[in-house]
């Protein structure tokens, strides 16, 4: 009878206990290019300037990592997470890559209490990876609009938005993450390239 009861409750708590899936974290890492980004021209050379906190969905200021199927559903992967938001990575490699340009004398972040010449805000207007009808195919698309101001007038001195479209090498997450990296690197290239127009 004991051991009848005690299989019953071995049974019982087996059935009862589930073993959540591993999940894996992934973060952005977008290409070095401060070499590339070594500036040509001296028209900021003596300015400062300030790099604000993107603004984005709220969806991209947490850990979840989204995807799209058929154009209008979106579901988050439920084995894969981003390390840290998109949002603060983003704005972190913007300031990162404006730094490296030697564009500017002095390139602070939103925190900072010191006054500055410019101010760069940042939208990230679309991040996500989509996928075909059929599940077989994905690419990502990220659309980010940047705008510079005077932080004196607090007048628009340029605005330019960037976007960048890559297919995916293996349609899950990895294969999405990769993608984003190369779209990523993309438009902080062209985002220095622009700033260096501005500063001719």
């Amino acid at each position: 009878m004991k051991t009848a009861l005690a299989i019953i409750m071995i049974l019982f708590i087996s059935g009862c206990t589930t073993i959540k899936p591993a999940v894996t974290k992934y973060k952005l890492v977008s290409a070095d290019n401060s070499k590339i980004f070594s500036a040509d021209v001296d028209g900021c050379k003596d300015k400062t300037i300030k790099i604000s906190q993107a603004f984005s969905l709220s969806s991209l200021m947490h850990s979840d990592m989204k995807y799209t199927e058929f154009q209008n559903r979106v579901f988050s992967y439920s084995q894969a997470q981003w390390q840290e938001s998109p949002n603060d990575f983003i704005t972190l490699e913007i300031l990162k890559s404006i730094r490296n340009s030697n564009l500017f004398k002095s390139v602070q972040s939103s925190k900072s209490r010191g006054e500055n010449d410019f101010i760069l805000e940042s939208n990230i207007e679309e991040f996500m990876q989509f996928y075909s009808e059929d599940l077989k195919n994905s690419y990502v698309n990220m659309v980010i609009s940047f705008t510079l101001i005077d932080s004196k007038t607090n007048t628009i001195i340029e605005s330019k938005t960037f976007n960048s479209r890559v297919d995916v090498k293996t349609p899950n997450a990895q294969g999405g993450v990769e993608a984003l990296n190369i779209a990523l690197s993309e438009i902080i290239f062209k985002n220095i390239e622009w700033l260096n127009g501005v500063c001719r």
